[in-house]
């Protein structure tokens, strides 16, 4: 993606699918933000770990034996519980993992209005610092 000026909020984007990655990338630096699309949880780690400035998270929930969205969720609540985190998924909810109490859940599909609808609630909810 292309590189903002650093006052830009930052966004790293988690998910396995290229097209969703890049597009949620696409529609978030529209908005404002400086973003990475990810597609391999080294990659999220890797960009999670260089992008000191990092405000808002879009990550896949995790599927039957696939534990890496997962671990990248608990290491932003450890590391940075300020953080705001939409997940998304294709599943409902309830046939997932619980998510942090302040994450904003989105189905897919979703369109650019519902992801930026999702991420404004996700950085309502942050927890105050």
């Amino acid at each position: 993606m292309n590189p903002k000026p650093s006052a830009a909020p930052s966004a790293l984007v988690f998910d396995r699918a290229s097209m969703v990655a890049e597009t949620v990338a696409m529609v978030l630096e529209d908005a404002g933000y400086q973003t990475r699309a990810t597609v391999t949880y080294r990659d999220a780690r890797k960009a999670f770990q260089e992008m000191d400035e990092l405000v808002l998270m879009v990550v896949h929930a995790d599927i039957p034996g696939e534990r890496r969205g997962r671990e990248l969720l608990n290491a932003a609540l450890r590391d940075r519980p300020d953080t705001a985190i939409v997940i998304v998924s294709s599943r409902l909810p309830e046939d997932l993992e619980p998510a942090p109490r302040s994450a904003v859940f989105l189905v897919k599909p979703f369109d650019r209005e519902q992801l930026l609808d999702a991420v404004e609630r996700a950085r309502q909810s942050r927890p105050v610092s």
